[in-house]
């Protein structure tokens, strides 16, 4: 029995030793586990960060270019509505050609109308003979009953 009780109680320290190594061992696992989780998370939250500042960077200048092309526009126009005040008395309205024009063609026409006769029919006629209102010039047969 002398050799009994000391095997046994080092079979029983043998288990609770084997417990106990597996649970501290799982414990440090699983803290590097951990910390090795949160350093890959601050790394790649470190790579997001970089990429947003360099696109917000990129975005910044594209706003710029385009405020500037759009100020040059504006001083441009600014420019042009100016140089529109001068230009307005050097440029005649078309209407005032087109009035004279008229009115010199106009007076040319009157002048042939005057002098054409009324009593030669259309050119289209082929003869004196045809067209619509040929005929001589007779009273009706209402007109010729009441005579």
């Amino acid at each position: 029995m002398d050799v009994l009780i000391p095997v046994a109680l080092l079979l029983v320290g043998l288990i609770i030793g084997f417990f106990v190594a597996r649970y501290v061992y799982t414990k440090e696992a699983g803290n590097k586990s951990v910390k090795q989780a949160e350093k890959n998370v601050k790394e790649i939250l470190n790579q997001q960060a970089e990429h947003h500042l360099y696109q917000t960077r990129q975005t910044v200048e594209a706003i710029e270019a385009q405020c500037q092309t759009l100020r040059a526009q504006v001083e441009e126009y600014e420019s042009l509505l100016k140089q529109g005040t001068g230009e307005e008395e050097t440029v005649p309205f078309y209407g005032e050609h087109a009035a004279t024009y008229l009115r010199n063609n106009i007076k040319g026409r009157e002048k042939a109308s005057v002098t054409s006769v009324h009593s030669t029919q259309p050119k289209d006629f082929a003869n004196t003979g045809s067209g619509l209102f040929v005929g001589t010039i007779e009273s009706s047969t209402a007109e010729k009953e009441n005579k």
